[in-house]
């Protein structure tokens, strides 16, 4: 089938059954026909040809000796937003923006997880269906694996009788025959039907060339009954996994010389229990002017909602923390945190996408935040405000949102920079460095706040110059010892300085220079 048509049908049949199936399908069996019906656009079952010498099949030329389904497993992520299609999430397009067929989508791909909270302990699986359509058995080896977090493999040949009577119970042999392959419907619920399957196990560590064996198609060809069969390759999740895990096999018909290959891909995600849309916060300059400006983030997870088996995102708890020595006050502040609905999700999930993150959502909180530069008589410090928004949820990993803006006030450096910065210096000689200070009003009494500037070592001097042009001017002075500073200047390196008057306000200066060896 060219991939036109293939493109074509796929259309047809994801939109034109939605209405109809929804009438004459049982709900359990919508389900299971879903699948069937997006199967059917990708994998077209080709005839077989009748055996002269006696009954049974051969392979059609060409043919490999099984027929797998696909051979890469990863997360699709529907998009439930297409019209028509906000409560079909099997059926729905795919969301993945490297997609240009946005039906050419895999169903088992559509409820594999993708993404799993790293523990080296839990074994988890993704399955890979196929056919042997030969009337001798097929012998499938181990040739190789990407890495050992690919641990091992099992492999079940589904019974005819037992395929036969699933899809009898489903109602699905009630449909029109010639509008479905049935191949792969049992991936809705595998477990439920198919739990007493015979599975042949192995651990790759100690069999490096593991073999299985997959039955003959049956002597008489039956639709409804053809030799199925599950592959699941177990794997597992560490904190830095090699991604895709990889593991190649060969196949071959008993008694033939014709011979096959394949290699298998999974592509997945270690993620932490909950993650923020947005590591920082912006604000900007502000003022004395400036008035309350309110933002917002989202701390979402991809492992963790209510029918998970990480169990729910618990409400996340904010602190808002300021650096060593400030109070950090109200002047930022998280005023609520909003359990989102199931229904917005996938909004939740675009709006991740944006800010360049392609993630599953399973659950989302939003959180507002207040940014306030005055609070009654209280206003923020003159210089760069840093707080940060630290988060916690349910014990895991903590998470933080940095917030910052630059505050003006009566008083600036005449440079015009936010931070002091040193020339380079030597070390072992120390230097003197001065700045100039401009107050927006003549006769403005500045101070050091000495006790608050850091690091300790470096002498401070603030001296008042002779006012003109209607301004107060300060000459601000550093002397670093010799000896006493080689490389950067600390990151918290900061003086402080008080503008006196009814209602005091503080300018927080950084420090930043160093000082070379020599």
């Amino acid at each position: 089938m060219s991939q036109d048509v293939n493109n074509s049908a796929t259309n047809r049949s994801s939109g034109g059954l939605k209405s109809t199936l929804r009438v004459a399908v049982p709900i359990v069996a919508l389900m299971l026909v879903i699948f069937g019906v997006t199967l059917f656009s990708q994998y077209t079952q080709k005839p077989q040809e009748k055996d002269e010498d006696g009954p049974g099949s051969k392979s059609s030329s060409g043919t490999p000796p099984l027929v797998f389904f696909n051979s890469t497993r990863m997360w699709d992520p529907p998009n439930l937003s297409w019209p028509g299609y906000a409560n079909l999430p099997l059926l729905a397009p795919s969301y993945d923006p490297s997609k240009e067929n946005k039906f050419d989508f895999s169903p088992q791909d559509r409820v594999f997880a993708g993404f799993f909270e790293p523990d080296k302990e839990k074994t988890r699986s993704a399955a890979f269906w196929f056919e042997n359509r030969n009337a001798k058995p097929v012998t499938m080896q181990l040739k190789g694996v990407s890495c050992t977090a690919c641990s091992g493999g099992r492999l079940a040949a589904i019974p005819p009788d037992v395929t036969r009577a699933y899809l009898q119970r489903t109602a699905l042999a009630a449909l029109p025959i010639g509008t479905f392959n049935a191949f792969g419907v049992g991936l809705a619920d595998p477990a439920a039907d198919f739990s007493k399957l015979e599975w042949t196990k192995h651990k790759f560590s100690e069999h490096p060339d593991a073999t299985y064996k997959i039955p003959a198609a049956p002597a008489t060809p039956d639709k409804w009954a053809p030799q199925w069969g599950i592959m699941e390759l177990l794997f597992s999740v560490a904190e830095n996994p090699k991604v895709p895990l990889q593991a190649s096999f060969a196949t071959g018909i008993d008694g033939t010389q014709q011979m096959g290959g394949h290699e298998f891909s999974i592509f997945f995600g270690p993620a932490e229990p909950f993650a923020v849309s947005r590591s920082a916060i912006e604000v900007g300059e502000v003022n004395q002017l400036t008035g309350d400006r309110e933002y917002k983030f989202l701390v979402y997870s991809a492992t963790r909602g209510r029918n998970s088996e990480f169990g729910d995102l618990a409400p996340p708890k904010c602190e808002v923390q300021a650096p060593a020595g400030i109070d950090p006050g109200k002047f930022v502040e998280v005023t609520s945190v909003e359990r989102l609905p199931d229904s917005d999700l996938q909004a939740v999930a675009e709006e991740v996408a944006k800010g360049g993150k392609f993630s599953r959502v399973q659950s989302a909180y939003r959180v507002t935040v207040a940014m306030r530069p005055k609070i009654g008589e209280s206003r923020l410090d003159i210089g760069l405000m840093e707080r940060t928004i630290h988060i916690t949820a349910g014990g895991a990993k903590p998470q933080s949102v940095k917030v910052t803006a630059t505050v003006r006030g009566a008083v600036w450096l005449a440079t015009g920079k936010t931070d002091v910065t040193v020339p380079t210096f030597k070390g072992r000689a120390g230097t003197v460095h001065t700045e100039t200070l401009v107050a927006e009003t003549a006769g403005t009494e500045l101070v050091l706040v000495e006790d608050q500037c850091l690091p300790r070592f470096v002498k401070y001097a603030l001296t008042k110059k002779e006012d003109r042009g209607g301004q107060g001017y300060y000459e601000l002075k550093l002397e670093i010892p010799p000896g006493r500073q080689y490389g950067a200047i600390d990151s918290n390196a900061i003086v402080v300085i008080e503008v006196k008057g009814p209602k005091p306000q503080r300018i927080r200066i950084p420090i930043k220079g160093s000082g070379e060896q020599g």
